[in-house]
């Protein structure tokens, strides 16, 4: 499962990068002019994109905090056992 959020994540890069791209050329260094519309299309696709990268990010940090959890309560039963 944590190549889902790793896949996430880089699906989310490159979608913020299309958007970039696509906000670049509604500029007049980029384009003809400065067109309103595509910047909204743009800025509306960077907040869906940034939200891919996160639900990836939260992903990766959920998985390793089960991994942490899982190795204190090895320590905390090694701790309980009974030495012999």
């Amino acid at each position: 499962m944590s190549w889902l959020y790793r896949f996430l994540q880089v699906f989310g890069v490159a979608a913020l990068l299309a958007c970039l791209h696509l906000a670049w050329g509604a500029t007049p260094w980029g384009g003809a002019e400065w067109s309103r519309a595509r910047l909204l299309y743009a800025g509306t696709g960077m907040v869906s994109a940034l939200t891919l990268i996160a639900i990836g990010a939260l992903g990766v940090a959920a998985r390793e905090a089960r991994q942490r959890l899982a190795r204190i309560e090895a320590m905390l039963e090694e701790l309980r056992a009974p030495r012999g």
